[in-house]
């Protein structure tokens, strides 16, 4: 695969979030096809055993990430743990697939390609199994080996090899095309998932809340992943969840250093992140939902950011819940793409639970560039699994 960067500007309307206020042009954006896949589709795994909970080894979803190979209508979709809820060892993948969009009738056509299985350094099977990832969050050893995996951002390095990023460790890993792990970053301790101390959870990514996305700037110089909700530090444990606004993004240099630590505010207490995506060196968008669907949804949103004036909260131990301290300067954020707005057609009754993937495709005949969202059906036969494709035009800085 070739792997194509281009640097985006991108303009958005005016909005306060705190001290965090953007000015800019408006930019045009349309929703201009969708898919939605059977959940009963099988994959191109040729696995068809059943796994613990009786569903199929090879069923099709689960989307957690999605990235345009560079080449063609041909993209990447990284499944997650597999049915059940991290109750099953399904073997963790990834698949190629072409997106054929028809502007004239809105329609993308979905062509499977091939599906391939991820592998630790040593070839053993990553699986989305809860309770393996238990026996290496309990082990004595610090970082033991691990194959417990949780897989939820995807993205091309510039030699051909895939940046994912897991919840469970969480991992931030390079895969190979084969979908063997060559290397791994260095997560800083902080924002390791620990066990809890005599029932006492005090530091760390909450469970199930880890590393949803990372993105990789045009240069390659930049990677910033993204945990779903705040550190434990950074929030209060209510009611068997984390509550805060303030998460922390760990910034790793081209040599997978980590360099910084900023935050990014939540919309609301009761959303989370799905997905960062870069758009130049030092803008992304942020993906970022409730987990209720149709009319109940309230959600879902695609944030832009600017990171140029954020804090580094590296030395800082601990963040409060929701005010932050007036030292603390967060990512400017600015709405984007509300998901909900009838004008797309994708909100309402027919409304999503789980946005969660986002990526730039190939761009349109007429110039205008193209964002892709997918969007995860948790391996439910009864969900269909939805992409959709915005045109964007206007997109001055």
């Amino acid at each position: 695969m070739v792997l194509v960067r281009s640097i985006f500007s991108i303009g958005v309307m005016a909005l306060c979030f705190g001290s965090a206020i953007v000015h800019a042009a408006t930019p045009q954006i349309e929703l201009v096809g969708k898919v939605a896949i059977d959940g009963n589709r099988s994959d191109a795994s040729g696995d068809a055993k059943p796994l613990e909970d009786g569903s199929p080894s090879d069923q099709f979803g689960g989307l957690s990430g999605i990235e345009y190979s560079g080449t063609g209508n041909r993209f990447l979709l990284l499944a997650d743990r597999g049915a059940g809820d991290g109750q099953v060892n399904y073997h963790c993948r990834y698949h190629e697939a072409d997106l054929i969009l028809d502007q004239s009738t809105g329609k993308i056509a979905f062509e499977l390609k091939t599906t391939r299985m991820l592998s630790t350094p040593t070839g053993e099977p990553l699986v989305g199994s809860n309770e393996a990832h238990e026996k290496c969050l309990n082990s004595a050893t610090p970082h033991p080996t691990w194959t417990a995996f949780d897989p939820e951002s995807v993205r091309l390095l510039p030699d051909s090899s895939l940046l994912i990023s897991d919840e469970y460790g969480p991992h931030i890993v390079v895969v190979d095309q084969s979908g063997r792990i060559s290397n791994e970053f260095t997560v800083p301790d902080k924002f390791r998932l620990r066990a809890a101390d005599d029932g006492i959870f005090t530091k760390g990514v909450y469970s199930n809340r880890g590393l949803e996305g990372i993105a990789v700037t045009p240069s390659g110089s930049r990677m910033i992943a993204l945990p779903q909700s705040p550190l434990i530090q950074d929030a209060v444990i209510e009611n068997g969840y984390c509550i805060g606004l303030n998460c922390r993004c760990v910034v790793f240099d081209g040599n997978h250093n980590c360099i910084r630590e900023i935050v990014y505010q939540l919309d609301n207490l009761a959303s989370g992140t799905s997905e960062i995506l870069a758009v130049d060196e030092d803008r992304f968008l942020v993906l970022e939902r409730d987990s209720k669907a149709g009319r109940e949804a309230k959600t879902k949103k695609i944030f832009l950011i600017d990171t140029r004036d954020a804090s580094d909260v590296t030395q800082i131990e601990s963040l409060p819940k929701t005010e932050l301290p007036s030292s603390v300067t967060p990512a400017r954020k600015s709405l984007f793409i509300d998901l909900l707005d009838p004008q797309f057609g994708v909100g309402g009754e027919h409304a999503h639970e789980k946005p969660e993937g986002l990526c730039w495709g190939p761009g349109l005949v007429d110039g205008r560039r193209t964002l892709w969202v997918c969007c995860d059906n948790d391996f439910e036969k009864s969900i269909q699994t939805e992409i959709y494709c915005f045109a964007i035009d206007g997109l001055d800085r």
